[in-house]
């Protein structure tokens, strides 16, 4: 037998001749000679010469087909084997055939002018060239696969004798072949030689020994029985020693080598936090977190095995926060005279302190670092192999002749657990700490702790342990049905259980850490043999692989890699490891999926990526690799003043001064730090957009931009030298004026993820990104800071700041210029052309992803309001903008800052908003804060010019506040603040911040893998919504269970988050007389004045929020029909109720509130058009216009689950009538019936009486004509666009139907209309004008005017913008005028905004009382902000809720009368009778409690009546907020209102006084209780004492004879002139 290598071939010949070809990749061949004919079987077929017999299987008679017959000759199984192609074959489409059977793929090889020509009539190239198209198809591409098939054509051509011409190149299958260009020294190394598989000077060819052939250095066993040592020394010869393997050693043959191999061997583990298992099983944890031992030979003197020591060095886990937990940051392993460095989050292996990428091959394989699945692996040639994940997993096998000759960490594998814990000097222990601290390894300057004692130690309680032990988490592991089930036989779980528990306890159930310490097991698993399947899901635990790669249960890092690649290192491919495989069309480069062209050289047993320069033989060889050539070496010498060095990992010729090396970027400077250079920028630019927005750009250029769009405001430019790529965009917003803009949304896009911060969403971030990128609030702005120095702040409202580090000098562009020291030049558009004006400039930097369905604008168009000179003047007065300038508060910052601008800037907008004082507040607000970032911190400002912050409930206002305020999310004990103070609204006592809000410290939410959540809430781990987690407090953490989204479901993401949404929704509605329409589409009518249920949540289906909504109808002028009157809503442990009875508000728990309004983040309520529209995170939406028409729309998650008057939403219409018994109603009064919720006084189920009546025909006629109903069907008329989205029959129907009812009455019309106007506008159908002077014209409230399209979400005080997130089509309303908000129900000036507090919106004045006890009352002041202050309940008061408004009110009310002749009844109780005819004070307040009490005078006129003898009341006065009314000729007043009921006329006050006169001689006064002992007059004292009634003005008590005499009550009023009193005369006082 003969091997030899020929070209790429290994060569195998016989002396009867047989000869065998392989190249160690695909092509193999066979030749036999025709002795051998009709005498071979196998798949090549029995060379019979009839190839129709040849794929007759073993033990056949008949051809079969290739996979049976292939299958019939299998010798032996391989892990992952299969007989062919199962599932989803991979095919190839006829499109790329044809691309491969082109000339520049593998039509080469029958190109009848190419290099093969003179092959083609030898060797027939069809089948070569079939097979190349075939295989290149299906590899996607592959041009290595492609080589090697042509190379094949190639090797038959030249076995033929044919000549085949040069056609490779570089760019076309160029190999890459290790060159050495040598500069001419000695004569003899100028020649290389073939050794092995590789070329090497002459000198360093090996040895021939017995007909074999072996490398310098190789040793061998030449007699078969590993009795005889022999090595292959450097000057070529051979030398043999007598040898006889050891006692745990056996001579056989393993992988083509004969030698003493060891029996058996030990594994030992630091995994998890770390746990340690020894090579002899025993199991202990110890939390050091120095440099250890790990293991290492011991006593190994005289003996042939090779010394080796594992390092390990372990760190404090950033998971805890107080305990002392240590997991491993990096493993060294020194071995044959190499140090092998393996750290956390570097991908590759440190080589004596160089890096190289893997694969690696150190001296023909005595080392060898790779990875396998998820792990790295350091593996010698005398079996010990180091594995570590990089992240805490650490294994160390030893082979099995180490027994009883190692030590360390891992224990003396001597079969003896109970003596692992043996120090260095021999001495035993039980002492854990101890026992680690032994074998701790000193390294100076560091400073570390050998384990935890005590309290610091982590314990995990009972309550946790058992959520984590279910099988959703580590009981998976044990589970006997789960997919470990195959491998508890081989490997006990309940150790790795036991640790997982821990780990992820400790963690407070991370999920990295629970999948980490489950693919623990499975790895164990692998390593024993046991083929482990489909333990990862899409829900849990699924592994993310790099880009172009994917994630297989069974990975094979060399199934697809570059040429070259596997020859490096031999991996193990007789165990299955999970990880991730290069996608179709990429290539493992050993350590990422790249495309074959990006593949590297791959020699010297080192990986090299194209452009790698590396040197070596300090740095007297430099290596390059070149993609074309492959690895090219030459001699080198460092430059003068310069050093062989390692740097960071990388060998090469530094300087002896590290900053010349540095190569420090303009506006950087050089520091030397621990003998390295590192370049520090010199300052930090500054940016900001604020107020309108007002614009200050790196170098300090000023200028105004309003454009509403979305611009890139900063972001990385030109050729960035290293530095971090990002880019800050941000999106602007009118607010009630077109000539201004604010800041409401920033997005921060940096390192691959976007991080978004939108106005008002206090707390709240969309965030992407992790690591190097942090997220946090300061103060009140949210902050976003990076690695390397950008800090982006935004304050939720009107001010954006980004600092730059001046690394970025002249790199960065946008509008905030481009940071290069000249403000002269930041005109630039993105072309780097100047453009003439910042209109244009501002305009050039919109980005392409602009909001289609929020149309924005650059500049204002049309109407744009100016400012006036002498407006302008009066705000640059020093009481206005100008005290930036001239008020000595603020010149002590003069010098740092200067105020110019920022007046100017305060100028403009506080002229553009009418004076409006917050736009003041704001600009000296901005001036302050940009003085405290420079450290000068200017007091009292608010104060002084009237800006109190606006502090939400629970924190109040400090001045110079600490950065760090206690969170939820990070505890006080645990934050480091090293910033200036800031002014900010800090929590009161006992209260920290959670998501932006300050809560009790008890009731804070949970952290979980770097994010916050509050209580109760609930979110989707995983991106295919297979796991749901929720943060439950009574753990104080976060859970998660199995879950998916219902059938009516999708997974999608929103905002940042997995959700569940709706693939469809329904709605069902109730208008007019009210007519009803179903879910699933069924009309009706039903005239009930009840309350009913219109829908609630019916089932037990899990994952629905219960939710319910009533309807209480009444009539409205006519008994034959009813209306809505109020819709109830009940969700999230809330009732919410909107009625008729309060217009443009809303009832929250009984308490009247504004619109909009926020619960708690799960429901909010705001207005479109002229409707309330309610909306939930659980996507179910209602609306009601106060008037008749409700509408409820559920997602289609509640299909079929759902009852009431609406249907049960199940498709089917036909059994909407469905009555609360489950029989079928025979009518809709029955149905109404069945679903009364209550009785209201007064109430009926059905139309009672002669009113009730159908309409004739000759009324439907009439009423269905265009000038009534008839316009809602007109083919041509204004809803022409909508009649094929929405049938207009059933809405005519019901029209003509009220019309009929009201007897054509106009308003029942127009509401009609109006809802099929709603029905279409809802699906954003343009209609056309249809109102008309004298059609149903709109009248709109003052500061408004008539839109037939106005925004689905209009802009209101309280968020001061139409709503971002708007999904409503547009409505038609009364719209606010240029310059006016909705405040409330009404539009107001911008500068009379109320206040948001606490999720709700009151008006400017507005007081309240935010806690159920009225200890606190706050009233909405100056610059939106809410003052409170402690109160409590005056006397005759209490805290109670009265018309939806909780506060102190009258615990109840009195009554004084004057009636008849007149008989006089005082307030308590005194009766007397008193005939003047003069004007008297009837009740008067004479103590108002120090201004709490409204004052107010009740005066009584009376006149002779009758016989004269008597006198009756002729007018009643009533003196009352600075008016003097009259209630014979009342007038209406704002907070006064006079009605008439029958005879009476009765006045009433916001604060309870009540005067009723019948307008004959009736009068009554009704004060409220809080009034008892302020009063005076005819009326008495209110004191509840009837005896002292009959007091004087001066307080004396009054009497005459027998009885009292009232006379002295009597009031004279002097030339009085009431227009109510004719002859009034001047009576003097009584006598008493």
């Amino acid at each position: 037998i003969s091997i030899h290598k020929s070209g790429w071939y290994s060569v195998v010949t016989t002396t009867f001749g047989l000869k065998v070809i392989f190249n160690w990749e695909s092509s193999l061949f066979v030749t036999l000679t025709s002795d051998y004919m009709g005498a071979v079987c196998g798949l090549c077929g029995n060379y019979n010469g009839k190839h129709q017999d040849d794929l007759i299987p073993r033990n056949g008679h008949i051809p079969v087909s290739p996979v049976k017959f292939g299958a019939s000759w299998r010798v032996a199984e391989i892990p992952g084997c299969v007989h062919g192609c199962r599932g989803v074959c991979p095919s190839c489409d006829i499109t790329e055939k044809v691309q491969y059977e082109k000339e520049n793929f593998c039509g080469v090889l029958r190109d009848p002018k190419g290099p093969f020509r003179d092959c083609h009539s030898k060797v027939d190239p069809t089948e070569h060239f079939e097979n190349c198209v075939y295989d290149v198809c299906l590899y996607k591409g592959r041009k290595d696969i492609m080589c090697q098939a042509i190379s094949s054509y190639t090797s038959d051509c030249q076995n033929a004798g044919a000549t085949v011409y040069q056609w490779r190149s570089s760019l076309f299958c160029g190999e890459k072949c290790l060159h050495f260009n040598k500069k001419h020294s000695k004569c003899s190394e100028n020649y290389f030689i073939l050794y092995g598989d590789r070329c090497v000077p002459f000198s360093q060819c090996g040895c021939v020994y017995n007909d074999g052939y072996y490398h310098v250095g190789q040793v061998f066993y030449p007699n078969g029985k590993c009795q005889e040592e022999c090595k292959c020394t450097q000057d070529g010869k051979v030398e043999c020693k007598k040898i006889e393997c050891g006692p745990d050693e056996k001579c056989k043959i393993v992988n083509g080598i004969q030698k003493c191999y060891p029996i058996g061997k030990g594994v030992c583990q630091a995994a998890g936090d770390p746990h340690y298992l020894s090579f002899d099983g025993r199991k202990f944890d110890f939390q050091g977190t120095c440099t250890y031992t790990l293991s290492k030979s011991c006593g190994i003197e005289g003996t042939s095995l090779v010394p080796f020591s594992v390092q390990v060095e372990n760190v404090q886990w950033n998971k805890m926060r107080t305990k002392v937990v240590s997991v491993t940051k990096l493993v060294a392993v020194e071995v044959y005279n190499v140090t092998l460095i393996m750290k956390n989050k570097i991908f590759g292996v440190l080589v004596n302190g160089v890096f190289n990428n893997f694969p690696l091959n150190l001296n023909d394989g005595a080392v060898q670092v790779y990875q396998k699945g998820r792990h790295y692996v350091i593996e010698t040639d005398f079996g010990l192999r180091v594995t570590y994940n990089l992240v805490y997993h650490v294994t160390v096998t030893v082979p099995g002749n180490y027994r009883g000759k190692v030590c360390g960490l891992c224990g003396n594998f001597n079969g003896n657990k109970r003596d692992d814990f043996q120090t260095p000097t021999g001495l035993l222990t039980n002492n854990v700490n101890s026992f680690g601290k032994s074998w701790k390894v000193t390294i100076p300057n560091v400073v570390c702790g050998n384990g935890c004692e005590g309290n610091n130690c982590p314990n995990c309680n009972q309550k946790h342990k058992a959520v984590f032990s279910k099988k959703i988490y580590c009981g998976i592991v044990t589970a006997p049905d789960g997919p470990f089930k195959a491998c508890h036989s081989k490997v006990d779980p309940r150790s790795y259980f036991d640790d997982c528990v821990f780990d992820v306890c400790a963690s407070n159930g991370e999920e990295k850490v629970l999948c980490d310490s489950v693919a623990a097991y499975a790895l164990t698993c692998s390593a024993s043999g046991v083929d482990i399947k489909n333990w990862r899901t899409p829900s849990f635990c699924p592994m993310k692989c790099p880009a172009n790669s994917h994630y297989e249960v069974c990975a094979d890092p060399s199934s697809a890699s570059c040429p070259g690649l596997t020859d490096l290192v031999q991996y193990d491919s007789t165990s299955c490891t999970e990880g991730c495989e290069c996608d179709d069309g990429f290539l493992f480069n050993g350590n990422s999926c790249i495309q074959e062209d990006e593949c590297g050289c791959y020699d010297n047993g080192r990986n090299y990526k194209p452009g790698d320069v590396s040197y070596e033989n300090d740095c007297e060889i430099k290596c390059t690799c070149k993609t074309d050539r492959g690895l090219v070496c030459e001699n080198h010498a460092c430059p003068q003043n310069t050093k062989c060095m390692v740097k960071k990992g990388i060998m090469g010729c530094y300087n002896t001064d590290p900053c010349k090396d540095a190569n420090c970027r303009v506006k950087e400077k050089c520091l030397v730090e621990k003998g390295e250079a590192v370049c520090v920028p010199e300052y930090t630019g500054t940016c900001w957009a604020w107020g309108d927005p007002h614009y200050h750009t790196f170098d300090g250029y000023n200028f105004d931009f309003q454009g509403t769009c979305k611009y890139v405001i900063s972001k990385a430019c030109g050729n960035l030298d290293g530095l971090v790529p990002f880019s800050v965009t941000e999106k602007n917003d009118n607010r009630g004026n077109r000539a201004v803009s604010y800041v409401r949304e920033v997005d921060v896009t940096v390192y691959g993820y976007t991080i978004t911060i939108r106005k008002n969403q206090v707390g709240r971030v969309k965030d992407e990104g992790e690591g190097q990128v942090s997220v946090f609030q300061h103060g009140r702005d949210a902050v976003v800071k990076t690695n390397f120095g950008l800090v982006v702040s935004y304050d939720w409202n009107w001010k954006l700041v980004i600092k730059l580090p001046s690394s970025y000098y002249g790199r960065v562009c946008g509008l905030c210029g481009n940071f290069n020291g000249n403000l002269h030049d930041e005109l630039q558009n993105p072309a780097g052309q100047t453009v003439s004006s910042v209109a244009e400039w501002g305009k050039s930097w919109k980005t392409a992803d602009q909001d289609k369905d929020s149309p924005c604008l650059d500049t204002c168009e049309k109407n744009c309001p100016t400012c006036k000179d002498s407006e302008l003047k009066l705000y640059q007065t020093e009481a206005f903008c100008g005290a930036l300038i001239s008020n000595t508060m603020f010149k002590g910052c003069h010098k740092k800052v200067d105020p110019k601008p920022f007046m100017n800037s305060c100028v403009y907008d506080v002229c553009m908003n009418n004076g409006d004082k917050k736009m003041l507040c704001q600009a000296l607000a901005s001036y302050s804060k940009q003085c405290s970032e420079e450290g000068i911190v200017i007091k009292n400002w608010r104060e002084k010019f009237g800006c109190p912050m606006n502090c939400q409930r629970h924190s109040h206002y400090e001045e110079c506040a600490s950065v760090c305020q206690p969170s939820c999310s990070i505890p006080e004990e645990l934050q480091v603040c090293t910033a200036n103070c800031v002014e900010t609204c800090t929590c009161d006592k006992g209260y920290v911040l959670s998501a932006g809000v300050c809560v009790p410290a008890k009731t804070c939410g949970c952290s979980y893998q770097g994010r916050y959540y509050k209580p109760g809430q609930r979110f989707w781990a995983d991106e295919n919504c297979g796991r749901l987690c929720e943060c439950d407090m009574t753990l104080g953490m976060v859970i998660c269970s199995e879950a998916s989204c219902s059938a009516n479901e999708r997974c999608t993401e929103v905002d940042g988050e997995r959700v569940c949404r709706p693939i469809s929704t329904a709605t069902c509605s109730a208008s007019g007389d009210p007519h009803y329409r179903t879910f699933d589409g069924h009309k009706y009518d039903f005239q009930g004045t009840c309350e009913y249920l219109l829908s609630k949540l019916c089932s037990q289906q899990t994952g629905l929020i219960p939710f319910k909504v009533t309807v209480q109808n009444d009539h409205r002028g006519s008994k034959s029909v009813s209306y809505t009157r109020a819709v109830q809503f009940s969700m999230y442990g809330m009732t919410l109720t909107i009625s008729r009875q309060y217009p443009y508000k809303v009832l929250v728990c009984m308490n009247l509130a504004s619109l909009p309004l926020d619960y708690n983040n799960e429901l909010k309520v705001f207005f479109s058009g002229r409707t309330a529209v309610v909306e939930t995170v659980a996507g179910i939406t209602l609306t009601f216009d106060w008037q008749s028409t409700v509408r409820v729309t559920l997602p289609s998650n509640y299909q079929g689950t759902v009852c009431g008057l609406c249907g049960n939403y199940n498709g089917k219409a036909h059994d909407d009538l469905t009555m609360q018994n489950g029989r079928t109603a025979i009518s809709g009064e029955k149905l109404g019936q069945s679903w009364q919720e209550a009785l209201i006084p007064g109430c009926s189920s059905a139309c009672k009486g002669a009113w009730c009546q159908v309409c004739s025909t000759s009324q439907k006629k009439r009423y269905q004509a265009l000038q009534y109903c008839g316009v809602i069907a007109d083919k041509a008329g204004p809803f022409k666009n909508c009649h094929k989205h929405v049938d207009p029959t059933p809405y005519l129907d019901d029209c003509v139907y009220d019309a009929c009812q009201y007897h054509g009455h106009h308003g029942t019309i127009c509401d009609a209309v109006q809802t099929y106007v709603s029905a279409c506008q809802r699906l954003g159908i343009t209609i056309h004008s249809w109102r008309r002077r004298n059609f149903c014209p709109m009248v709109c409230p003052a500061n408004s005017h008539y839109t037939l399209c106005a925004k689905g979400c209009p802009a209101t005080c309280a968020s001061l913008t139409s709503t971002g997130e708007c999904q409503r089509h547009c409505a038609e309303d009364c719209e606010c005028d240029e310059g006016f908000l909705l405040s409330g129900e009404d539009c107001v000036p911008v500068r009379d905004c109320g206040c948001t507090y606490d999720g709700q919106y009151y008006k400017k004045g507005e007081v309240f009382y935010p806690e159920f006890n009225c200890a606190e009352q706050c009233i909405c002041g100056e610059n939106g902000a809410v003052s409170c202050q402690e109160t409590k309940c005056h006397q005759g008061e209490a805290c109670k809720l009265v018309n939806g408004l909780m506060g102190c009110h009258p615990e109840g009310h009195d009554k004084c009368v004057a009636s008849g002749d007149p008989h006089y009844i005082t307030f308590d109780g005194q009766n007397f009778d008193f005939q003047g005819t003069c004007v008297y004070v009837l009740a008067k307040v004479c103590d108002d409690d120090k201004g709490y009490l409204t004052p107010f005078t009740v005066t009584q006129g009376n006149e002779k009546y009758g016989n004269g003898k008597v006198s009756v009341t002729r007018s009643v006065s009533v003196a009352v907020y600075g008016y003097v009314i009259c209630i014979q000729q009342g007038a209406p007043w704002k907070v006064i209102v006079i009605t008439q009921e029958g005879l009476n006329i009765i006045l009433r006050t916001d604060f309870g006084l009540t005067v009723l006169y019948n307008t004959v001689y009736y009068v009554e006064v009704i004060v409220p209780s809080t009034y008892k002992g302020k009063m005076c007059g005819l009326c008495g004292n209110y004191n509840k004492k009837s005896g002292d009634d009959f007091k004087l003005p001066s307080g004396k008590r009054c009497y005459g004879n027998d009885n009292p005499l009232p006379l002295a009550f009597i009031k004279v009023f002097p030339n009085i002139n009431f227009n109510c009193l004719n002859n009034v005369t001047t009576v003097r006082p009584h006598q008493c």
